[in-house]
Order: structure tokens, then sequence, then C-alpha cells
């Protein structure tokens, strides 16, 4: 059981003549830089979520989880490379970033700058996004990763007595090993913990960008200086180190 606390929650009305004395291109970049962050802070949130929490170590119960964790550290990825291309290929973005955000921002220019060389630097990360990301893999580049060796052992399925607690195990670690080797690593083993940590961290800078690129954007630019937040009462919620996203589930039975 997930241990909880009460949280405060805050609301801030961004009145509606507000929004329409924005130029067309901050309009699209307020709502464009809402949406980008909504979807990657969800996605770094599912991560943490998904990593194992449990000292079970039994396949059966820890390779399904850790697939689930791969399958979002993916997707993960994949909207961090997307974000970063918005960020500076989408012009009406790009241009309010400029003209709008980064002089009002606290170290806004250093800091997009060394998001984009943090992210430059993580060659792994377009054709994960391109390779399993969002697309399916192609024969071409499953090719070398389906072909049995002295290191293969027997595929395992793993399921339970209802559909939806189903998992192919060998075809993940088909999944696992081309997604491992664009971190140009030796072996998996070695990959794994640098190549999830150097996510996590990439995925911390956009997300801490954003969130402050907005708070300026909707300050200086969208309210002019007239920010006022209002408390929106409490809810209850689990600390978040000790909420886990399981793979195995009670299945409900199936009604007469």
């Amino acid at each position: 059981m997930a241990k909880s606390r009460s949280v405060e929650m805050f609301s801030l009305t961004v009145p509606l003549g507000a929004i329409k004395r924005l130029s067309d291109e901050q309009r699209f970049a307020y709502y464009l830089l809402g949406h980008i962050f909504n979807e990657l802070i969800c996605l770094q949130k599912l991560v943490g979520f998904s990593m194992p929490k449990h000292d079970d170590s039994r396949p059966a119960r820890l390779r399904p989880e850790l697939g689930q964790a791969m399958f979002l550290f993916r997707l993960a990825s994949g909207k961090i490379w997307e974000a970063s291309e918005s960020i500076r290929k989408t012009k009406q973005l790009a241009g309010t970033l400029r003209k709008d955000v980064l002089p009002h921002m606290p170290d806004g220019s250093a800091r997009l700058k060394a998001l984009n060389k943090a992210i430059s630097g993580a060659a792994w990360l377009s054709p994960l996004r391109n390779g399993m990301g969002f697309h399916f893999p192609t024969f071409e580049r499953w090719s070398t990763h389906i072909v049995p060796d002295e290191s293969w052992v027997d595929d395992i399925v793993f399921f339970g007595d209802k559909s939806g607690n189903t998992y192919y195990d060998a075809a993940d670690t088909v999944a696992q090993a081309w997604m491992f080797e664009q971190y140009k690593a030796v072996d998996l083993k070695s990959a794994v913990d640098p190549l999830i940590g150097q996510m996590i961290e990439l995925l911390g800078m956009m997300n801490s960008f954003l969130e402050d690129a907005l708070a300026t954007l909707i300050a200086k630019v969208v309210l002019q200086g007239s920010v006022k937040p209002h408390a929106a009462g409490k809810v209850l919620a689990p600390e978040f180190n000790s909420v886990a996203i399981p793979f195995w589930t009670a299945m409900p039975l199936k009604s007469k």
C-alpha cells in the first residue's frame, strides 16, 4: 500500500482578454509549450513509477515489469527528441522563445544552449525514436538480432489464466538488444544504467526548462505581471517513491 499525504493545490486564471491580446504566434507557443510539458511530465512520472520497487527476482514477476518500464523509456526518449525539434525548428515557437521569453528568464539563453548541447550529445535519441519509439522495427533493423547463436536460450511466454496477463519475453529481449545497441555499449549490462540515467537527466532538464519558460511567458507576456494564484484545496496523494505500476493484475470476471 502506497503511503499518502495531503498535497496543497493552486490555480491560476488566465483571462480570455489576455489570451486575445497575444499574437497568433505567441498563442501557439503558449499552448504548444503547455502541451509538450503536460506529456513529458506524465512520462517522467510513469517512467519512475514503472521501475520495480520490490525484492521479488522471479523472472515471471520481474521480466514483464522491466519490459513495461523499457517501453515507457522508449516513448519518453522519442518525446524528448520531438520536444527538442519543436523548440529548435518550429518558427513560431522558436521566435517567441527568443523574443519574449529568454530575455526575461534568468540564464534562459544559457539554459537552452546547455539543453540543446545535452540532447545533441545523446546520439542514441534520434535512432531510438525512429527505430522503435514511434515506429515498429523493420526487418533490416532487427536482422542481426534474430539469428540464434551460442548465447541463445529457450524462449519463454509468461501468462495468467485470464487474457491480458500475457508477456512474450523473447520478443522483448530482441527489442532491448537493439535498443541498447544504439548506446554503442560493449554489452547490454554495461549500457542499461548509463542509458536510463542519461534519459532521466535529459527529461529532467527539458521539463525544468519548459516549466520555467512557461512561467516566464505567462507572467511577463500573457498576464503582464498580474499573477495571482489561488488556493484550490488539498488532495490526498501517494508518496512519489512509493507508487509502482504493476504488470500482473487480477482481471475482472466476465459477466454471464
